[in-house]
């Protein structure tokens, strides 16, 4: 069986102390269902649970999609089971376990009280039980949503706390159907195996004892998870993926809230590839332009400045013209022709005949 995505580690955490790995958040999900639009994808889930919220809002996201196939490999229980139910299909990989069960919530040590502040912590934990019942029935609707059996049904059994085991989660309409392949039957019982040797697993996560298992290995350090994930990297999938938001712009490009990200690296898709890529020739081009244009301008700045060399050689000469013109008029004095003052107060003219008498004299 080959997965697209994995749901492991804590539900509604990026990254788990418990575990040393990572989680699965809703934002991972839609993420990855965001990049799958209109796809059949395939999922496996191996989680013993988290936080309610987030299974719910998974659950919510995935019946959105429409084309999920959920697998439950090894041990799933709690809010792991919830974002199940919604899927197009779900399997259980043979050897597999579920469990449903009561919501639960940590309740702080009263200490050294007085009748006063026991009746206010009284009072306080009828609320809490409230809310918790509020809880259940919220979860078994969930679970009513796949199977069609009532809520007090579903109640019921989450009211046993039990391990199902694949047939059992079949029989009670949990599931569509047992997936009978060696490698996810192999793959469930090594899961088996991990969590049963670890300790605190029950604690963490508020689940009943987990059942006996059958050739178990020395106990489990920290890290749980990452030997749960080696099981299925057989699969060369994206198993590890995280969701990395610090490149905004590419981010931004892609009109995704961010890019997967994998033990190897970044996980790009082959849309997402193409988008960058026209992105680029389009800033090439523009890049080209650019390049054409500032060529032009420094064609326009040189001659630019050879007008403006030849403007300032044209008013140096005409400076110097007008210079030498000045200096000709003062050394050259006045040259024009004067007439003798007595022959002009002679000049008196009545007829043609005196004027041409008066002009022959002169000649």
């Amino acid at each position: 069986m080959k997965y697209d995505f994995y749901i492991t580690g804590t539900i509604g955490e990026e990254y788990d102390w418990w575990t040393d790995r990572r989680g699965t958040t809703s934002d991972m999900v839609k993420n990855f269902l965001n990049q799958n639009k209109d796809k059949e994808v395939t999922i496996a889930v191996s989680s013993p649970g988290g936080l309610l919220n987030e299974g719910i809002t998974i659950a919510e996201l995935i019946a959105a999609h429409g084309n999920c196939h959920m697998v439950i490999v090894g041990m799933t229980a709690s809010a792991a089971t919830v974002l199940c139910m919604k899927a197009k299909s779900v399997k259980i990989a043979r050897g597999s376990l579920m469990l449903i069960h009561n919501s639960s919530q940590y309740i702080n040590s009263l200490g050294m009280s007085n009748k006063k502040k026991l009746e206010a912590y009284i009072e306080t934990l009828k609320k809490t039980k409230q809310n918790l019942d509020s809880f259940d029935k919220a979860i078994a609707d969930f679970y009513s949503y796949r199977n069609h059996k009532s809520i007090e049904e579903n109640c019921n059994m989450m009211e046993k706390e039990k391990w199902l085991t694949a047939q059992e989660a079949l029989d009670f309409g949990l599931v569509d159907e047992i997936l009978d392949e060696a490698k996810a039957e192999a793959e469930a019982n090594a899961v088996q195996n991990v969590y049963a040797n670890y300790d605190g697993i029950e604690e963490r996560f508020h689940l009943p004892s987990l059942p006996a298992v059958a050739h178990v290995t020395p106990k489990v350090p920290r890290g749980i998870m990452a030997k749960i994930q080696r099981i299925f990297a057989d699969n060369k999938t994206n198993n590890n993926v995280i969701m990395n938001k610090k490149f905004i712009k590419v981010n931004a490009l892609l009109k995704v809230e961010g890019l997967n990200e994998s033990d190897s690296g970044i996980v790009v898709t082959a849309e997402q590839m193409q988008v960058i890529e026209d992105t680029l020739a389009a800033l090439q081009g523009k890049a080209e332009n650019l390049g054409n244009i500032e060529s032009q301008l420094a064609k326009a700045n040189a001659d630019l400045q050879t007008a403006e060399t030849a403007k300032a050689t044209a008013e140096t000469n005409l400076q110097n013209l007008q210079t030498e013109f000045n200096n000709f008029k003062k050394e050259a004095g006045d040259s024009s022709v004067k007439l003798p003052g007595n022959q002009l107060g002679k000049m008196e003219m009545h007829t043609s005949s005196d004027m041409f008498n008066t002009i022959k004299d002169l000649l």
